[in-house]
């Protein structure tokens, strides 16, 4: 029983150090600030007329794709909230594209409950 509680506890470790390594090779940096929300992703050696971007209708993905010579960048981005693609804006500098956009409020119903 103790050998099965060691292989799982060292299946658990690395695991946990696996998850640590994709945040760390993440090139974008995610943050909510109030009622909105702030992308910034590394895209050296473009231009902001070499970026394409696109957001959903419901506000949960977003995809920049930017190329110039060998460079080409393609990020798909899920995001924690849903935001407003109508707030959404994005400004390029200094290699880093930089997307705001507003958080959709999830709206309460309240269901009658009958008895």
């Amino acid at each position: 029983m103790e050998d099965f509680k060691r292989a799982i506890e060292e299946v658990t470790k690395s695991f946990q150090k696996m998850i640590e390594e994709i945040k760390e090779k993440r090139d974008y940096h995610l943050v909510e600030e109030g009622d909105g929300i702030r992308i910034e992703i590394d895209m050296p050696g473009l231009e902001a007329s070499d970026i394409s971007l696109s957001v959903t209708k419901d506000g949960s993905l977003i995809k920049a794709e930017g190329a110039r010579g060998d460079r080409k960048y393609s990020k798909l981005i899920r995001l924690p909230v849903r935001i407003d693609p109508s707030t959404a804006s994005a400004l390029y500098k200094n290699g880093v594209l930089i997307i705001t956009a507003k958080k959709i409020r999830e709206e309460e119903i309240k269901i009658p409950v009958r008895g």
